[in-house]
């Protein structure tokens, strides 16, 4: 299989406690993202609690696509260069697609991965087969085609889709879409096996075998993820927690920066892999 490495950036603990006892969280951004986004929320809220990773998907930001790669071989592919990428040990968080890669890395890396926490994503982004709460598939279908037609305005209507129906959505769109459009746009092939994987993920059985406790951090107006998936959440995981953004759609960290950092942190918190002294 085609090889390549992913991009990560290491934001440093800015906290006082001693370096043995620092525990790491690491990041995994959504579609058409990349690490950037996560700059100032990880800086300001995240780093005076833990040492922050971000890793970036294959095809994003600064990590080369998969040139080859056939649609039945992505998902494994993205999930082993995920795997070569995460810390020994560490708090897992992953936003929309990153969510779905997050739940499978959760399950097949135990040992690695302490917590699980699903910000504005979902075990099934697609409906189909009795699952209701998400993208219909003619939709995702027409959205495919249409990124082989002219992806730069598909990408810029993608990131206001994403803040639609959030508090101060309007400034927030202008401050996204001028945040996204001054970076590297992402390259197609990656666009593509994202769209891919979001069409064939299907973790709803998955769930159940998940050892890690796990939090669902979603936002309570969000047009991808809507809420009312929690009433399936509650059989698909019993053990899960799961926190509603008031106000936030499917940014929350963007939109809803404290609250969304106060709800993690507390779920980690009462959740430690490294014993206190």
């Amino acid at each position: 299989m085609e090889e390549i490495t992913l991009h990560t950036d290491t934001l440093p603990y800015l906290g006082n406690l001693p370096t043995e006892q620092v525990e790491s969280l690491t990041l995994i951004h959504g579609w058409a993202a990349e690490n950037s986004i996560w700059d100032d929320w990880a800086k300001e809220t995240l780093c005076p609690y833990f040492e922050v990773t971000l890793i970036e998907l294959p095809g994003f930001g600064q990590s080369p696509p998969f040139e080859t790669l056939a649609q039945e071989d992505i998902n494994a592919a993205w999930l082993a260069v995920l795997d070569a990428q995460l810390p020994e040990q560490t708090h897992l968080l992953g936003w929309s697609l990153g969510g779905l890669l997050a739940q499978q890395l959760a399950e097949q890396f135990p040992e690695k991965i302490k917590t699980l926490t699903c910000l504005a994503s979902t075990p099934r982004f697609v409906q189909n087969d009795g699952w209701k709460w998400a993208v219909s598939p003619p939709l995702l279908t027409d959205f495919i085609k249409a990124m082989g037609v002219e992806y730069g305005g598909v990408l810029k209507q993608f990131w206001r889709l994403q803040l639609q129906g959030s508090d101060n959505a309007r400034p927030l769109m202008k401050k996204l879409t001028q945040h996204m459009t001054n970076r590297r746009l992402p390259h197609y092939l990656g666009l593509i096996q994202g769209l891919y994987l979001l069409r064939d993920i299907d973790n709803r059985d998955l769930l159940l075998r998940l050892e890690q406790p796990t939090l669902w951090l979603l936002g309570e107006h969000d047009p991808l993820i809507p809420k009312e998936l929690i009433e399936d959440l509650a059989s698909l995981q019993p053990d899960g927690k799961t926190c509603l953004i008031s106000g936030a759609s499917h940014m929350p960290f963007f939109s809803h920066p404290e609250e969304t950092a106060q709800q993690l942190i507390q779920f980690l918190q009462a959740h430690p892999y490294k014993a206190a002294p």
